[in-house]
């Protein structure tokens, strides 16, 4: 156990290395996406139209994400290029500590260990805190940002405020205020974390291009087929009420699938040194 912490301590600190400068990168571009939110928010308190605004509509607006599409009801679909983008820098820090990480240092480090499946573990946990800290920075930006805009005009509740907030915000008057908003932030965490456990075997077994491209076609995959295994819809469901009904299957998916890529790459790791 000694010889794991160990490993893991220098793979972290080369993780954090190799990333803070990604993830200040993100905090801002989060920032100037809560300013731009809550200023719009605060022109709407000002004419009437809403009293306050919650953390929970303010995420719920940062993962808005993509509606159903009724083509024979001639409804436009929604892109969620916000969504797509936001998935993307994620995987790319990831993918590039990765790449930076195939270095005589990296393997010095695992002939120490003499356990590549240590090596293993200790990527799959950071790749884990990846995720986990990326959803902190968003969480933690908009609440800044509400308090700064909106003063007691905001608040820290994880729920929608009032239907006027739904229907400015999502343009919808279908979706109720009883929204589990604390629900769809863990499966909105869940799914950025599958996503970067995919993307981290996948690397190490083919390369990081690869990673991508079988990412962003599970994305697209669940925009355009909308049922409860499409797992990167959980980043938007609230929008989908057949999807959100499910989201204990999609839930079980996922965990299956994260500790399924557990499994798969201890398996890798002592028949094959993928360094």
């Amino acid at each position: 156990m000694r010889c794991f912490i160990n490993v893991f301590k220098a793979d972290l600190k080369r993780f954090w290395n190799i990333a803070w400068k990604l993830y200040i990168a993100f905090a801002v571009y989060s920032l100037m996406q809560a300013l731009i939110f809550f200023a719009n928010m605060n022109k709407s308190i000002n004419k009437g139209r809403i009293a306050a605004v919650s953390l929970g509509d303010s995420l719920m607006d940062f993962f808005k994400g993509a509606k159903e599409f009724y083509p024979e009801r001639n409804l436009a679909m929604d892109i969620p290029v916000l969504e797509i983008f936001v998935l993307l820098f994620l995987l790319f820090i990831v993918a590039y500590y990765i790449n930076s990480d195939r270095s005589a240092l990296s393997r010095s480090i695992m002939i120490a260990s003499r356990s590549p499946v240590y090596w293993w573990v200790s990527k799959y946990i950071i790749a884990v805190l990846a995720a986990l800290v990326y959803m902190v920075l968003i969480i933690v930006t908009f609440a800044v940002s509400g308090f700064a805009v909106l003063g007691n005009k905001f608040s820290l509740r994880m729920h929608f405020t009032a239907r006027e907030n739904i229907k400015l915000i999502l343009g919808s008057e279908d979706i109720s205020c009883n929204t589990n908003v604390v629900l769809l932030m863990v499966l909105c965490t869940l799914s950025l974390i599958t996503a970067c456990i995919i993307i981290l075997l996948v690397s190490y077994v083919f390369n990081s291009i690869f990673g991508f491209i079988i990412n962003l076609l599970l994305f697209i995959f669940s925009i355009c087929y909308m049922k409860w295994f499409g797992f990167y819809n959980y980043m938007m469901m609230y929008r989908i009420p057949h999807v959100y009904d499910r989201w204990y299957l999609g839930a079980l998916l996922m965990l299956g699938i994260d500790v399924g890529i557990m499994a798969a790459g201890i398996i890798y790791s002592r028949k094959r040194d993928f360094l």
